[in-house]
């Protein structure tokens, strides 16, 4: 395989109250609030040890969901020319972050599950 995962890079949950969702990971979790870029929709950021963790307020769906694993790899375009060669699809980009340049792209593992 030429790239390897590095690490997670986020976590994203859908929430449907972010003055809650705020207070409890924020204060009673103690997690560390972080800076967040203006996207069209409300969220809020944390750090949850070495990774972020990300709270969204959007209306929820099964299918598309916004529920995410992100995984972080070494190199890009080798994950994303693996991922096409074992037939997986592509549901969303690929694409770069405005806010910091990193490339990205969706698909889904076996389950059904969205992964980033």
């Amino acid at each position: 395989m030429s790239f390897s995962v590095s690490g997670i890079h986020h976590v994203t949950l859908v929430v449907r109250d972010l003055d809650d969702a705020r207070k409890f990971y924020g204060q009673t979790l103690g997690m560390k609030s972080l800076d967040r870029p203006e996207y069209d929709f409300e969220g809020a950021w944390f750090e949850c040890g070495s990774i972020e963790f990300h709270l969204i307020v959007a209306e929820e769906h099964l299918n598309p969901t916004r529920r995410h694993l992100a995984i972080e790899v070494d190199d890009f375009n080798a994950c994303l020319d693996a991922t096409r060669d074992a037939g997986i699809g592509i549901v969303g980009g690929p694409g770069i972050r405005p806010h910091n340049g990193r490339s990205f792209f969706f698909c889904k593992d076996p389950s059904g599950n969205l992964i980033e």
